[in-house]
């Protein structure tokens, strides 16, 4: 009976994670799909991506990211999302690693959910989320040459519901080169992150 009661105090001791889940932007009458090569943007920090995230939070870990598929189509190549730090166009950051599950040829106008374990962001910091291989070892993506290797595009559908008020630079890719933008679209795009929880 006393162990029972010493391990139910420790359970109930434990620290829950926060969790923080973006908008979905939704998708406007001048959206689009098709393959993409990936996107770019700062999850707490954009006028698109609204988040109940508190000021001065620098450390969440990331969870999951939610694409919706194109409407029409599919895409041909199982994949994962590489996720790098933003340091310029036409190159790669440091590479902070890549989900642990898969997307797969889908369904039109499905979501799909790809979650991640280790990888911890600045949710105001600037990402690249990246189509990649699923095969790909990660030690192939710590290069922008690696990448490139793995890079592939998937099928997603894109909305252009802002008006001009993406930041310039940031939004989806339309090539491996990661250096052309289609324009003020991003990916209809769900991003859920929780706050890193203490080892016991």
């Amino acid at each position: 009976m006393k162990k029972t009661i010493i391990a139910l105090m420790a359970l109930s001791g434990l620290a829950l994670a926060d969790t923080y889940t973006s908008a979905t932007p939704a998708k406007s009458a001048a959206g689009a799909q098709g393959n993409y090569y990936g996107f770019t943007l700062a999850p707490a920090n954009s006028s698109y991506l609204t988040t109940d995230i508190p000021a001065g939070i620098t450390e969440l870990d990331l969870d999951s990211i939610t694409l919706l598929t194109r409407s029409s189509g599919y895409s041909t190549v199982d994949m994962k999302v590489a996720v790098y730090t933003y340091v310029g166009d036409s190159t790669v950051g440091t590479f902070l690693g890549a989900s642990s599950s898969t997307g797969t040829q889908a369904g039109n106008n499905a979501t799909l959910t790809l979650t991640f374990s280790d990888v911890t962001i600045d949710p105001t910091a600037r990402y690249q989320f990246l189509f990649v291989k699923a095969e790909t070892d990660n030690t192939t993506l710590t290069t922008f040459e690696g990448y490139q290797a793995a890079a592939t595009s998937w099928g997603v559908s894109v909305t252009n519901s802002f008006e001009g008020q993406i930041p310039g630079g940031w939004g989806t890719y339309k090539g491996n080169g990661i250096n052309s933008w289609e324009g003020n679209y991003v990916p209809v795009t769900t991003i859920t992150l929780s706050t890193p929880v203490p080892e016991p």
